[in-house]
């Protein structure tokens, strides 16, 4: 669980997890230098269960890097991603685990969502929860981006194996996206039909509901030249798990030519990003 200013709703959160009906887990909490008083609640927490863990950042790393500092710190045959303002149903992990086990393709099982804004009692069906079934890596890809909105699908249950195998989510916009699309090209995702995850959906919450600059400082905090080319970085990331993926030849190639034509798709943004370059270099000699 990466958290950055959370006290307000993530004593619901962990305790949600606590709760699970399957409890043989370990919880890594990575407080990203908050200053409110999200510390003080976890603390009081990990007093009452010790399968809490409790690690504050020396400062404020990003979003990114936060979530993929709880994954390399993680244990065991699988990690599940959780946000300090989501609630789980009781049988999540259990539910999810039952999935996986029964199929060794898959990498990944996620139930269906309810989004809600402040408390449950408002959630309603999330009608666009994905999954991917695909027995080609180059079609589970196609499939994925064809059909995601919102990437429910990364707060599911994941085997630790597979995503050793990523770059886990590198420190640029929609790179939570790459690698829902290398975890495609290794394995299956597995829908549970049943609305155990609850979303919060709020400007605070949800980078979905963000403008572009506070996306930006949700990745990088403190102004940063690392912040430019971000579509590039993105398209990168792609090719990267196009060429790390395990596959047949021929199937790399039908990868390959896919995200090829994304970057005709995505010419104009591209161009975009080489003026914000340009621009940025502009103020910089002046």
């Amino acid at each position: 669980m990466p958290v950055y200013n959370g006290a307000a709703t993530i004593g619901a959160s962990i305790e949600a997890l606590l709760a699970q009906t399957f409890g043989d887990f370990e919880l890594i909490v990575s407080d990203n230098a908050s200053t409110d008083s999200t510390g003080a609640v976890v603390q009081a927490l990990a007093c009452r269960d010790a399968r809490i863990r409790y690690v504050r950042q020396a400062t404020n790393v990003g979003a990114n890097k936060n979530y993929s500092f709880v994954a390399g710190a993680a244990c065991g045959d699988y990690l599940k991603w959780a946000s300090a303002s989501d609630w789980c149903a009781p049988t999540f992990l259990e539910r999810c685990l039952m999935a996986l086990e029964r199929d060794v393709g898959a990498v990944l099982a996620v139930p269906r969502t309810r989004l809600f804004e402040g408390d449950l009692s408002n959630a309603r069906d999330y009608p666009h929860d994905v999954e991917v079934l695909d027995p080609t890596p180059a079609g589970r890809l196609v499939h994925l981006n064809r059909v995601i909105q919102l990437n429910n699908a990364m707060n599911g249950l994941i085997r630790l194996a597979a995503l050793r195998r990523t770059r886990l989510i590198e420190p640029y916009e929609q790179a939570d996206m790459v690698l829902m699309g290398h975890l495609a090209l290794l394995g299956k995702f597995l829908l549970v039909d049943e609305p155990l995850f609850y979303r919060r959906m709020e400007p605070s919450t949800a980078t979905a509901l963000q403008d572009p600059d506070a996306v930006r400082r949700h990745i990088f905090p403190r102004p940063t030249s690392r912040a430019l080319l971000q579509q590039w970085k993105r398209h990168a990331g792609w090719f990267r798990a196009a060429f790390a993926a395990p596959m047949p030849a021929a199937e790399r190639v039908r990868v390959l030519r896919y995200l090829a034509r994304g970057l005709y798709w995505d010419r104009q943004v591209l161009a975009a990003d080489l003026g914000g370059v340009w621009r940025c270099a502009i103020r910089r000699s002046g």
